[in-house]
């Protein structure tokens, strides 16, 4: 596809380096980069995406006043903004209008879970990011990224091939390399050797992160004081819980609280739990409800025994494999731990 934009940056070293044609697209996976023709790049959102579309937030938009410069042009974020010298998050209400004002066909018939995201043609796109290959050529550029991730990856017990990277330095920004959006591959068992080698790790006050109003359970420094936001990606399909599957609304707006009793995915993006002792307005306690967390905002934050208030909808979910109700939750803000579980 030829368009202005993509005129300007078709001999840009780190476009030709960093962006694959959409031809070689084989699956949809979370946290990966998407280049718009417009200019904007997107993040993919979960690993369902309706026929010919992308589920996805807009990230970073051309903006002669950008301080971000990616591709030889100059770009702002627009899910976050600077305070008192401090990065701080836009909050999902806010990022939507902007959405409607940048891209309105964006919002047009977006199914219940993208309610705080994008929906675009990926006709209408022009390359998009794969996350391992990005590092390894990151690393070839950069000895000090080679290091940082050789030194994660020992911490860590795996090896530096199954570590992808996402956000700019996926892009080729390698700029601002002591701050890293990694993407883990493996089976779930192989994440959850990593997750709970970082729950370990973040006991430790000083390798916490909290950042833009909040602690984030899964981000933590490393042992050379690099911040890691690791992000997890399949590589077992038949593993992902919500690769295929349809969505029927049956309540909105409700409140439920409950008992988590299965977090196998709450480190992924959805995070797609289940929930014990959940009493639903109007139906009682149900024997056992899904909880969806369809943003990244809190990978990792619920485990086993955690007593969790939720705010959403009540859908009935049906994959190939089964059909259950759940709580919908679509907001960052919207759920939160409740007295009475957890450690």
């Amino acid at each position: 596809m030829t368009t202005d934009f993509h005129n300007r940056v078709i001999d840009n070293d780190k476009f030709r380096d960093f962006v694959l044609p959409m031809e070689e697209l084989k699956l949809i996976r979370d946290a990966m980069i998407f280049v718009h023709k417009s200019g904007l790049l997107l993040f993919s959102e979960g690993y369902y995406h309706p026929p010919g579309k992308l589920i996805c937030n807009i990230v970073y938009i051309p903006d002669p006043e950008g301080e971000k410069e990616i591709f030889g042009l100059p770009y702002r974020s627009i899910i976050k903004t600077e305070e008192d010298g401090e990065e701080a998050w836009i909050n999902y209400e806010a990022q939507l209008e902007i959405y409607r004002e940048l891209a309105p066909e964006s919002q047009v018939d977006k199914p219940p879970f993208a309610r705080f995201k994008c929906q675009f043609d990926l006709a209408d796109l022009i390359g998009f990011v794969d996350h391992r290959r990005s590092l390894k050529k990151a690393r070839g550029l950069s000895p000090q990224i080679d290091d940082a991730i050789r030194n994660v990856a020992g911490m860590l017990k795996i090896h530096p091939d199954t570590i992808g990277v996402t956000g700019s330095l996926a892009l080729g920004n390698l700029k601002t390399a002591h701050d890293y959006d990694l993407v883990f591959y493996g089976t779930v068992a192989e994440g959850w050797e990593i997750v709970d080698q970082i729950y370990r790790i973040v006991e430790d006050p000083k390798r916490q992160v909290y950042e833009m109003g909040m602690l984030w359970a899964i981000r933590f420094y490393d042992d050379w004081g690099n911040m890691i936001c690791p992000f997890f990606s399949y590589t077992d399909p038949a593993e992902i819980p919500l690769k295929d599957f349809s969505m029927e609304m049956e309540q909105s707006g409700i409140e439920i609280t409950g008992t988590v009793v299965n977090d196998r995915h709450t480190f992924y993006m959805p995070s797609v739990l289940r929930l014990a002792e959940a009493a639903v307005p109007g139906r009682g306690e149900m024997t056992e409800l899904g909880l969806i967390l369809y943003h990244g905002g809190l990978r990792g934050e619920y485990q086993v025994g955690d007593r969790v208030r939720a705010r959403g909808d009540l859908v009935r979910v049906t994959t190939p494999e089964e059909s259950y109700p759940a709580l919908l939750s679509t907001n960052l803000t919207d759920s939160r731990k409740a007295e009475g579980g957890g450690e």
